[in-house]
C-alpha cells in the first residue's frame, strides 16, 4: 500500500519528537526540502536567530545532531516548518541538514474536505502504520485508532489512504505510553495551517493536491 514507504520521510526532532520531509519548488541549484513538525516538539524557547542546535536526526536511539532554522511556528495550531541554516554563516550545519533531508523520500500533501475519512498513523517504534478515522479540515480529530496513540508520536504525518500527508499528529498529555489512548486532537490539517509561501512552493512543485472526492 502507498503508506508503507512513507516512513522514509520521517526524521527525529529533539528528544521524543518527529517530523517529516516535504519538497518545495526548485531553486537554481537544488530543490528546497523542509521538515514539518508539531510546534511543541521544538525547544520551549526558540533562539533569537531561530536556529536550533542539534535538533534533527534519523529515526533511532541516537541523539539528534543536525541544526535547523525555524522558518514558521504557530503555537496555537501546533505546527512548525524547519529549513536549512544559512549556508553563508553556518556552512557545515547547512550541509548536514541537506544531507539528512536528501536521504528522505518527501511526502506530497493533500487538502481535505470537512468530513470523516480513513487515515494512517505511524507506530511509536516506526515499524508499521495503523488505521484510524480522521474528521475535520483545519483541525483534525482522530478516532477509532487501530492501536494506542502514544507519547513520542507527535510530529508524525497523518496520511490518507493514498499515502498523502493531510495533517501532523499532536499527542495530548493523555497519550502517555501506558494509556490505551485511541482518539485525540486537535491535530493541524496541513493545507489549512501551513504558511502561504510554503503552500505556493508545494503547489508549484506539484506536491499539493486538492481534496480527494470520496
Amino acid at each position: 500500500m502507498p503508506h508503507k514507504d512513507a516512513v522514509r520521510s520521517v526524521v527525529q526532532v529533539a528528544k521524543g519528537g518527529r517530523g517529516f520531509v516535504v519538497e518545495g519548488a526548485p531553486s537554481k541549484h537544488e530543490r528546497s526540502r523542509y521538515v514539518l513538525t508539531a510546534f511543541h516538539c521544538l525547544p520551549k524557547r526558540l533562539p533569537p536567530d531561530r536556529v536550533c542546535q542539534a535538533l534533527l536526526g534519523p529515526l533511532g536511539p541516537q541523539a539528534p545532531t543536525v541544526w535547523a532554522e525555524c522558518l514558521f511556528a504557530e503555537e496555537v495550531a501546533d505546527i512548525a516548518v524547519l529549513g536549512a541554516p544559512d549556508d553563508q554563516d553556518l556552512f557545515k550545519q547547512s550541509q548536514a541538514y541537506q544531507q539528512l533531508v536528501g536521504q528522505a523520500v518527501p511526502l506530497a500533501i493533500r487538502a481535505v474536505e470537512d468530513k470523516q475519512r480513513q487515515g494512517w498513523l505511524l507506530t511509536l517504534d516506526a515499524q508499521d502504520w495503523f488505521r484510524c478515522r480522521v474528521r475535520g479540515k483545519r483541525v483534525l480529530w482522530i478516532e477509532d485508532a487501530g492501536r494506542p496513540i502514544r507519547g513520542g508520536m507527535s510530529g508524525s504525518p497523518i496520511l490518507d489512504t493514498d499515502g498523502h500527508a493531510i495533517g501532523v499528529c499532536c499527542v495530548s498529555g493523555g497519550g502517555v505510553d501506558l494509556d490505551d489512548h485511541r482518539e485525540g486532537g486537535p491535530n493541524p490539517g496541513l493545507a489549512a495551517t501551513l504558511p502561504g509561501w510554503l503552500l505556493d512552493e508545494l503547489r508549484s512543485a506539484k506536491q499539493l493536491s486538492s481534496a480527494a472526492r470520496r
